[in-house]
C-alpha cells in the first residue's frame, strides 16, 4: 500500500513528489489511481505502468521537489506511425497529476491509515481546479453525515475506481480508500500463510480467522490486519463483517468446516467466495447445501476448485494460482 510507504516520509519530516492517474480514455497500462512517488533522495516508490509516461512523469516529480508548480500532465497515446512511440502506442489518453506532499499533510495520511487498519471506508478528495495548486483532504466515509453536502460520494466508494467529480464549478478527483479488497483467510494452514505473504504484497488487506491460536496470530501472519481466534466456525462471518469488498478463501483445517463456513458466506455481499478441494468435494458440499435450501444460482457464485489451473502442487504454488485468481476478480476479469 503505497499510503503507507507516503506516511512514513511525512513521519520523517520529509517532502515528497507524488504522480497519479486521474483519469484515462481508452487502453492504458494503468487504472485512474495509481499512484507513485519520489522521495527527496530521488528514489522511486511504486509504478504508473512504466515508458515515456513514467520517465516523463518522474521528470515532473524531480522539478516539483526542486520547487517548480504542481501540474497535470496530458498524454496521447493514440497516435500512430514512423513517428510515434512504441511504448506510448496503448490506444489511450491519460492525465497525470503531479502534487508536492510536505509534512503539513501528514495529519490527513494518518488519518487514512488509521482508516484502512479498521476497515472503514474513505476517499481522497483532491480539488484539480487549479492544477498549479492541487488540495487534498481525506473524507471517512464511515459516518452517516455527507461530509462533502451536495456531492454523494457513495457511488465512487461503492465502484472502488478513482473518478473526476464536478461539485460547484470546481473539479475534484475522488480516489476510494481502500482499493485493495479484504482478503478473509478461513483457516491458518500452510496455503493461506503462502497466500497472505504474497496477496499483502499485492494490496490486499489481510484478516485471518481459525480456532486455533498457534494458527492465527501475529507472529505467524505479521502482515495481517487482523489474525482472528474463534472458539468454532459456527458464526465465524459474524467475526469479519463482510461487506462487497470482501474476498473469502475458505481453507479450514482438514475442510472440516468449509462447508459451514461457505454456507455463512453465501449470506454475504463478499465480491469474491472461494473454496479448495477437488470436484468430487465440490460435488458433495453443493449437494448437500442444496438439501439445506441453497439454489443452484446462489452455488454459481463460489469459486470451487479455487485458483487458476496452472499444474501447482505445493502451498507457494497454490498460493500463487489463487493469487492470480483473486486478482483477476478484483479487476473485473470474472
Amino acid at each position: 500500500m503505497i499510503e503507507r510507504e507516503i506516511l512514513k516520509q511525512l513521519q520523517r519530516g520529509r517532502t515528497i513528489a507524488l504522480a497519479t492517474i486521474v483519469d484515462k480514455s481508452g487502453s492504458a497500462p494503468r487504472l485512474p489511481g495509481s499512484k507513485m512517488f519520489m522521495d527527496q533522495d530521488g528514489t522511486l516508490h511504486g509504478t504508473i505502468g512504466g515508458g515515456k509516461l513514467e520517465f516523463e512523469s518522474l521528470d515532473a516529480c524531480r522539478e516539483v521537489l526542486e520547487g517548480k508548480s504542481p501540474r497535470l500532465l496530458h498524454f496521447d497515446m493514440t497516435k500512430s506511425g514512423p513517428d510515434a512511440d512504441a511504448d506510448m502506442i496503448c490506444g489511450g489518453i491519460m492525465n497525470v497529476l503531479i502534487e508536492r506532499i510536505t509534512p503539513e499533510a501528514l495529519p490527513h495520511f494518518e488519518q487514512a491509515m488509521a482508516c484502512s487498519l479498521r476497515g472503514s471506508k474513505g476517499v481522497w478528495a483532491v480539488d484539480i481546479t487549479t492544477e498549479e495548486n492541487p488540495m487534498r483532504r481525506f473524507v471517512d466515509m464511515t459516518g452517516d453525515v455527507a461530509p462533502m453536502p451536495g456531492l454523494d460520494l457513495k457511488p465512487v466508494m461503492r465502484g472502488r475506481a478513482t473518478k473526476v467529480l464536478q461539485h460547484n464549478d470546481r473539479n475534484f478527483m475522488i480516489d476510494p480508500l481502500p482499493k485493495s479488497g479484504a482478503l478473509m483467510l478461513f483457516g491458518g494452514g500452510h496455503v493461506s500463510r503462502a497466500l497472505a505473504e504474497l496477496a499483502s504484497d499485492v494490496g490486499f488487506d489481510i484478516v485471518v480467522v481459525d480456532d486455533r491460536e498457534e494458527f492465527s496470530n501475529r507472529e505467524r501472519f505479521p502482515m495481517a490486519r487482523q489474525a482472528l481466534v474463534i472458539p468454532s466456525f459456527e458464526n465465524c462471518c459474524e467475526a469479519t463483517d463482510m461487506d462487497e469488498d470482501s474476498f473469502a478463501v475458505i481453507m479450514t483445517r482438514g475442510h472440516a468446516f468449509d462447508r459451514e463456513v461457505l454456507a455463512q458466506a453465501l449470506g454475504t455481499p463478499a465480491r469474491y467466495i472461494g473454496m479448495i478441494g477437488s470436484k468430487p468435494k465440490r460435488d458433495a458440499t453443493y449437494e448437500q447445501l442444496r438439501q439445506r435450501g441453497f439454489s443452484t444460482e446462489a452455488l454459481s457464485r463460489v469459486h470451487c476448485p479455487i485458483g487458476l489451473a496452472i499444474g501447482a502442487e505445493t502451498p507457494q504454488e497454490i498460493a500463487v494460482s489463487i493469487l492470480a485468481e483473486l486478482i483477476a476478480a478484483r479487476a473485473g476479469r470474472l
